[in-house]
C-alpha cells in the first residue's frame, strides 16, 4: 500500500498543514525530514525509521508490528500483495471453496434443478405437471344451431334431428338383438349336432355290434344294411370292426367271411359301383393288418392275400386299388408305407392284367 493510500490523522495535523503551506522551510523537506528519521508515531518510535534501504527497523517497526497491510509473514512489505493481507487471500479462497462446494451440490444433489424439496418450495416438473393439466382440461362444448333446410324452421330441423337419431338407435337396438338371437340359435344347434353326434356314436357302436355278430347273415343282413339307411356306420368301420371282432389275431389270407352267404352279399349291396366305398374296404384291411404289425402268413404277407380277396369278390376293382395307392390323406397315413411295400407283386400283377386287356382290345 503507498503512502498515498495511508489515511491518518497525523497527515491532517496542523504543523503538516503549515509546512505544506509555506510557514518556515518548504513544508515537503518537513514532511520528508519527518518521514526518514522516523519521528512520526504511524512508522515506529524515534529508535528506528524508513531509511534509503527500505528496510524496517525500531523496537517497534515494521519488523515487529502486526499491521498486516505492510507485513507479509513476517519478511516486509510485499510489493505484489499491494496491502492484501493473508486475511484477505484466505477469506478469497474460502469464496472460492464456498463457490466450489455450491457447484459439488449442484451437481450430485438430482434435485437441483427441480428446486428445495426440503423448503416445499415448487419445482419444474410439478410447474409443468400444473401446466399440462391445466391444458388438458377440455373446453366446454359449443351448441350450434340445427342445420335447417330450405323452407325448414329451427324448430323443425331440430325434430328432424332428433327423428334419425330415433331412427339410428332403433336400427342398432335391432341388429343388436338379432345377433344375440342367431348367437343363441347357432348354440342351440351347437348343442343339438352334440347330443346327436353322441347318440350317433352309442347308436353306431350298436350297429357295428349287430352286423359282426353272425345274428344275420347272407341276403338277411344285406336286407338289415338297407333299413338302416344313413345311420349305418362307414363301410370302413363295418369291414375294420368285422375282422377285430369275426378274425381277432388269426386272420385269414382267403377272406371266407367276404363269400355272398357270410357278409358279402352285404358289403356288396353298399360298394357296388361306388369306387370310393371300394377304397373304404381296403382302409379297413389296411387298418386291421396295421394293429397286427403287417404278418406274414404261409410265406406271404397278409395284406396282400386279402387285397386279392377282395378283388375276386368284387369288393375292390381296378380303379379302387389305384385310387387307395395314391391317397395321401392323413386320416390313413398309419401304416401306408408298409402296406404298399407289401403289396407290390399284387400291384405289379394289376398292371400286367391291363396291359393284356388293352392286347385283347387291340387285337379285336
Amino acid at each position: 500500500m503507498g503512502r498515498g493510500n495511508v489515511r491518518d490523522d497525523s497527515y491532517r495535523s496542523g504543523s503538516f498543514r503549515d509546512g505544506d503551506r509555506g510557514g518556515g522551510d518548504d513544508g515537503r523537506s518537513f514532511g520528508r525530514e519527518r518521514y526518514e528519521n522516523g519521528s512520526d508515531s504511524r512508522f515506529g518510535r524515534e529508535s528506528g525509521g524508513y531509511g534509503k534501504g527500505r528496510n524496517i527497523g525500531g523496537d517497534r517497526g515494521f519488523s515487529s508490528s502486526n499491521d498486516s497491510r505492510f507485513m507479509r509473514d513476517g519478511h516486509g512489505p510485499d510489493r505484489g500483495s499491494r496491502g492484501r493481507d493473508d486475511s484477505a487471500s484466505y477469506n478469497y479462497r474460502e469464496r472460492e471453496d464456498s463457490r466450489y462446494s455450491r457447484g459439488k451440490r449442484y451437481e450430485d444433489d438430482s434435485s437441483g434443478l427441480l428446486g428445495d424439496r426440503s423448503n416445499n418450495k415448487p419445482n419444474i416438473v410439478s410447474i409443468l405437471e400444473k401446466k399440462k393439466n391445466s391444458s388438458q382440461t377440455p373446453p366446454p362444448p359449443v351448441v350450434a344451431p340445427p342445420l335447417t333446410l330450405p323452407g325448414e324452421d329451427e324448430e323443425a330441423a331440430r325434430e328432424r334431428i332428433e327423428k334419425k337419431k330415433r331412427e339410428v338407435e332403433e336400427k342398432l337396438t335391432a341388429e343388436k338383438k338379432q345377433a344375440e338371437e342367431a348367437a343363441i340359435a347357432e348354440a342351440a344347434a351347437a348343442k343339438l349336432a352334440a347330443e346327436e353326434a353322441v347318440l350317433a356314436s352309442e347308436k353306431a357302436s350298436t350297429l357295428l355290434n349287430e352286423f359282426a355278430s353272425g345274428n344275420k347273415i347272407g341276403e338277411d343282413l344285406a336286407q338289415w344294411c338297407r333299413d338302416q339307411g344313413a345311420l349305418l356306420p362307414p363301410i370302413e368301420d363295418l369291414v375294420y370292426h368285422l375282422l377285430t371282432e369275426r378274425e381277432k389275431k388269426n386272420p385269414s389270407i382267403n377272406c371266407e367271411w367276404a363269400e355272398l352267404s357270410q357278409y358279402g352279399s352285404a358289403l356288396l349291396s353298399k360298394v357296388e359301383d361306388d369306387i370310393n366305398a371300394q377304397k373304404q374296404v381296403l382302409w379297413g384291411i389296411q387298418k386291421y393288418c396295421d394293429d397286427l404289425g403287417f404278418p406274414k402268413l404261409d410265406n406271404e404277407n397278409v395284406i396282400q392275400g386279402m387285397f386279392r380277396s377282395m378283388y375276386k369278390h368284387d369288393l375292390a376293382l381296378d380303379e379302387a386299388f389305384e385310387g387307395w395307392k395314391e391317397d395321401e390323406s392323413e386320416s390313413h397315413e398309419a401304416g401306408k408305407m408298409k402296406a404298399i411295400i407289401q403289396t407290390i407283386d399284387w400291384f405289379s400283377w394289376l398292371e400286367e392284367e391291363e396291359d393284356e386287356e388293352d392286347e385283347e382290345e387291340y387285337k379285336q
